[in-house]
């Protein structure tokens, strides 16, 4: 039991050397969709509001219950203070750290492979993105749970309810965690080293429990989505272009972007938060080392679950992490709501934090281990570094992805609030030159020439800015305060109508 405690506060403290930095950040980029819900997520009273609602926006496809809720949870027992967000994040953390020791130890009855399992999970570089920036809380839940319902299944009586109950809360987290499914059944094998009819009526009951709690998700999504948003997904060019390609040029994209995500796992240099329009471009076949690169990962992952699940398990359980974990985020199957993203692969990296661990401890090298595990750390701390305030981690996306969009724009949106307005523009301009449809970015250039006097260019802008499929809604109020500002009451009333259609006239005019 001491030495056990002394690992769970090892871990602790290696989180807190890591990412306690994270403590001092504020709410960055997607963040702010929680203050922006607030209203929702701040009292007891709002919960059933926080459970039945889909994922911020209908459009994206997304119904997220668990996510929200713990945001609700977040703000009504702790503050809404970014501090208290980014503390929950990292004690999650370290759940799904002290849990991969606990199935890996339970399942193997390996000691050392499961602590370093551990260790090489706690301090990839690539779960910056995830446990520094809040809404990585998706992942965080989804992976914690999915973790706890495999231990479950390591005991000698499964818990019927909780077998559900997990299932349940981490698909309500994100839905991702349906990839725990078939690792359950992987988990079942490796723990009974056969699968008999025995076993099968064993299992059957838990098994079948586990399938109920996603059932449940799925029959909530669809009620609180609808059939047309239930399984699909609306999005723009500008966040996932796949969603517009062709079904080879995505397929071939997708492969390669798996490459990128080992590589980067693996080799954690040029980490970026963005990868959107047009940083990876679309391939158009598949004749391309990391679309091969890729394709040998995805089938060889497969494979390896199958081939080594008598003669190495743990193998076999490292690959079942990485194949299972990358169907639903890779963009091969089906397309999702964006290109890229390194927190969509902090579930199937649990694959590759095994497999490593694997590796370390054939080796047997207490230089390498610590080698291994320092020059991780240290970039780690470093990477952490970028997620504490949105001009850090506008400016470091606009060096690690100068071809994105959503890179220059923001780049110009941090230049702008700086009141360095000749940067601003050059950076917007460039963003609209490289796809002229992201409507912020377009309102955003219009601020920059209104604050330059460029009253003419700057209106023409808001326009664009609504003429786009996904328009910016504060482009409208940006039109009414311009007109306002050159004593065009008329068309600024005109405006005022579109954006408040249920108040009369004589109190809009008070607005002036």
């Amino acid at each position: 039991m001491n030495k056990d405690r002394t690992i769970f506060l090892s871990f602790a403290l290696l989180i807190l050397i890591i990412y306690g930095q994270s403590l001092w950040g504020g709410f960055v980029f997607d963040d702010r969709g929680i203050l922006d819900y607030n209203n929702i997520l701040s009292s007891l009273a709002s919960l059933k509001d926080a459970v039945l609602q889909p994922y911020w926006e209908v459009d994206a496809g997304l119904y997220r219950p668990v996510t929200l809720l713990s945001y609700a949870l977040n703000i009504i027992f702790l503050g809404g203070s970014a501090m208290s967000f980014h503390l929950v994040n990292l004690v999650i953390y370290f759940g799904i750290v002290s849990a991969i020791f606990v199935l890996i130890r339970r399942l193997f009855g390996d000691e050392k492979l499961a602590l370093l399992s551990a260790l090489v999970y706690l301090v990839l570089p690539i779960h910056t993105e995830v446990v520094a920036n809040i809404t990585g809380r998706s992942e965080l839940i989804s992976l914690l749970f999915s973790l706890l319902l495999l231990i479950e299944f390591t005991k000698e009586r499964v818990n019927f309810w909780l077998a559900g109950f997990y299932m349940l809360l981490a698909i309500g987290a994100k839905e991702t965690a349906i990839a725990a499914l078939p690792l359950v059944l992987l988990v079942v094998i490796i723990k009974e080293r056969e699968f008999g009819f025995n076993v099968f009526q064993k299992y059957f009951r838990p098994v079948s429990a586990a399938v109920v709690g996603a059932c449940l998700y799925f029959f909530a999504r669809f009620f609180v989505l609808g059939p047309d948003h239930f399984l699909g997904v609306q999005t723009s060019l500008i966040e996932s272009p796949l969603l517009f390609a062709s079904v080879p040029g995505r397929i071939a994209t997708a492969l390669s972007i798996l490459w990128m995500y080992v590589e980067k796992t693996f080799w954690p240099f040029g980490l970026c938060s963005d990868y959107s329009f047009n940083q990876i471009p679309v391939l158009h076949g598949f004749m391309h080392l990391g679309t091969i690169l890729g394709a040998m990962i995805f089938i060889g992952s497969l494979v390896a679950t199958l081939y080594f699940l008598k003669k190495r398990p743990v193998v076999a359980l490292a690959s079942a992490f990485i194949f299972f974990g990358s169907i639903l985020i890779s963009n091969i199957f089906f397309p999702i709501g964006t290109i890229a993203g390194e927190r969509l692969f902090f579930f199937p990296s649990v694959g590759i934090a095994i497999f490593l661990a694997f590796l370390l401890a054939k080796i047997n090298q207490r230089a390498v281990l610590v080698v291994v595990l320092i020059f991780y750390s240290v970039l780690s701390f470093n990477r952490q570094g970028v997620w504490m305030t949105e001009e850090k981690l506008f400016l470091n996306a606009l060096e690690c992805a100068p071809n994105s969009v959503l890179s220059r724009s923001n780049a110009g949106a941090a230049y702008l609030l700086n009141g360095e307005l000749d940067k601003a523009a050059e950076q917007l301009e460039i963003s609209r030159e490289i796809k002229p449809i992201y409507s912020k970015g377009l309102n955003n250039l219009g601020l920059v020439y209104w604050k330059q006097g460029k009253s003419e260019e700057a209106m023409d802008l808001y326009h664009q800015s609504l003429m786009q499929k996904y328009p910016y809604p504060g482009a409208i109020e940006n039109m009414i305060l311009l007109y306002t500002k050159n004593g065009d009451e008329e068309n600024a009333l005109r405006w005022l109508r579109i954006a408040y259609p249920n108040v009369g006239d004589s109190s809009l005019r008070n607005q002036f």
